[in-house]
């Protein structure tokens, strides 16, 4: 059983604000940059609820959260670049953390490379954990389409991330 997709944005707000934000933070790695995300996607909500309510609230939101926390790793990842890294003392943690935010800008920057429908299919399966026939159910698609889409996402993910971070670091 389904239940009906509220339609008041403030019952939005209530129902999906946790999704919405765990979204952000599983891409972004920061609390203060999903919260900006997440707080960007309602406002985007509201303005789109007072043209027309999509369909399928929740996919929609996934899908804005998705772009705009991608945009804001865009950002970050142009930011750092114009700092001279070399020029910064680090420790051991330090470069740790540096590593794990490089990796995680650059599998951003893989999944900008994708269609729409396969990063929403890739987030949805490896960040959500949904199933192929649940995300086929949010997203209107046929089962062996979601598959589809999954399949070449990962397949070109994988080859983007192999360039970089060699074969022996992403699993390969």
């Amino acid at each position: 059983m389904t239940l009906p997709q509220p339609t008041d944005p403030g019952a939005v707000f209530e129902r999906h604000r946790r999704e919405v934000y765990g979204w952000a933070y599983r891409l972004l790695g920061r609390h203060h940059d999903a919260l900006d995300a997440a707080q960007d996607v309602f406002l985007r909500w509201l303005a789109q609820s007072r043209r027309t309510l999509p369909e399928n609230p929740r996919g929609w939101l996934r899908q804005v959260t998705i772009n705009r926390a991608i945009d804001l790793l865009r950002r970050r990842r142009e930011s750092r670049s114009a700092v001279d890294v070399s020029l910064v003392p680090s420790t051991s943690g330090d470069r740790d953390a540096a590593e794990q935010e490089e990796l995680r800008c650059d599998v951003a920057a893989a999944t900008e490379t994708l269609t729409d429908a396969q990063r929403i299919v890739l987030i949805a399966k490896v960040y959500d954990g949904m199933t192929f026939a649940e995300i086929a159910a949010e997203s209107g698609l046929a089962v062996p389409t979601v598959k589809t889409h999954y399949l070449r996402a990962l397949r070109a993910v994988r080859d983007r991330l192999a360039r970089r971070w060699g074969p022996e670091r992403n699993g390969s």
